[in-house]
């Protein structure tokens, strides 16, 4: 005669172990872990800590979990590698605009110097000529005396 099916089996030692771990790896994915401190990447020995069994009992016995940590590892170390790839080109590409607008700021303060140099050597020029005594200024057309032409 063969047992009922619909009697109630209590779960294996192993059973319980495999749930705890895997709640573990919920719980540490999610960032709300019980036991090891939040922020903690995924692995083998702070999925052990939060479940509360050794590494030896997940590489052993539940080769499959093990498995699923290191991808998941793996995937969470890809995905911050990716994010950091991603920042160094943004920061690139304002590097390069940063460049190019300091060459064109440098540029400009060279044309600005030498127009610069030109008007100083103009008003030189024309201090000279109105500290002359030979030079003699004329009235304008329109009678104002403040206004002299050489």
């Amino acid at each position: 005669m063969s047992p009922p099916e619909d009697i109630f089996q209590p779960p294996t030692r192993g059973e319980l172990t495999a749930k705890a771990i895997r709640q573990a790896i919920v719980r540490i994915e999610k960032g709300r872990p019980k036991v090891v401190e939040p922020g903690r990447k995924l692995s083998i020995q702070s999925v052990a800590e939060e479940a509360g069994v050794s590494r030896a009992t997940i590489h052993n016995n539940h080769p499959g979990l093990a498995e699923r940590i290191r991808e998941a590892g793996n995937k969470v170390a890809r995905v911050q590698r990716d994010e950091k790839n991603t920042e160094l080109k943004e920061l690139r590409a304002k590097y390069r605009e940063l460049r190019q607008e300091y060459a064109h700021a440098r540029e400009l303060n060279q044309n600005m110097a030498s127009e610069m140099a030109c008007l100083v050597a103009e008003n030189q020029r024309l201090r000279a000529i109105v500290e002359n005594k030979k030079v003699v200024g004329f009235p304008s057309k329109k009678g104002n005396s403040n206004n002299v032409r050489y």
